[in-house]
C-alpha cells in the first residue's frame, strides 16, 4: 500500500514507504520487551532518546519502521512520541489490553488501517521504512 493517503489526498508516503505488516508490529512489541529486559531498561531508554526524534523506539529502529502523524504522513518527533504516544497512549493502551485480555495487542490484524490503539490515540501509523526515506539516521563520518 505505497500510495496510502490520509488527510489531504495528494499526500502519498515515499516510494518503498508502506503500511507496516501486523506480524513486524507483533515481532517489534516482543523486540521492544526483549531489549528492555537484555538492557536493563537503562541502556533501551539511551537508545529510546536518541531515536524518538525521527519517529521510532530501539526495536522500530532495528525492524526498518517508523511513526508517522496521520495528517501529515511525516514521521512524528521526540514529544509526540515520548508525551502523546508513549506516555499518554502507552496509559490507556495498557488499561485497554489488560481490560480485553490482551486482545487488542493484535488490533493490526483485523484493523483496516493496521492500526492499533497507540495509533488511534496518539493519531499516526506505523509503516516500513527500509530505505530510511526520510533520511532520518545520523550519518557518521
Amino acid at each position: 500500500m505505497s500510495n496510502f493517503a490520509a488527510g489531504d489526498s495528494n499526500t502519498i508516503l515515499p516510494p518503498g514507504v508502506s503500511i507496516a505488516n501486523p506480524w513486524i508490529r507483533l515481532g517489534s512489541y516482543l523486540l521492544e520487551i526483549v531489549l528492555i529486559i537484555a538492557t536493563l531498561y537503562i541502556g533501551w531508554s539511551i537508545w529510546a532518546y536518541m531515536t524518538a526524534a525521527s519517529g521510532q523506539t530501539p526495536a522500530k529502529r532495528v525492524l526498518k519502521l517508523r511513526v508517522i502523524e496521520a495528517s501529515t504522513l511525516r514521521p512524528v518527533g521526540f514529544a509526540k512520541m515520548f508525551w502523546v504516544r508513549g506516555l499518554l497512549a502507552g496509559i490507556i493502551a495498557q488499561i485497554a489490553i489488560i481490560c480485553t485480555l490482551g486482545v487488542l495487542i493484535f488490533m493490526p490484524f483485523w484493523d483496516k488501517q493496521k492500526q492499533n490503539i497507540w495509533d488511534y490515540v496518539s493519531g499516526t501509523y506505523v509503516v516500513s521504512d527500509p530505505n530510511d526515506a526520510w533520511q532520518t539516521k545520523q550519518k557518521f563520518i
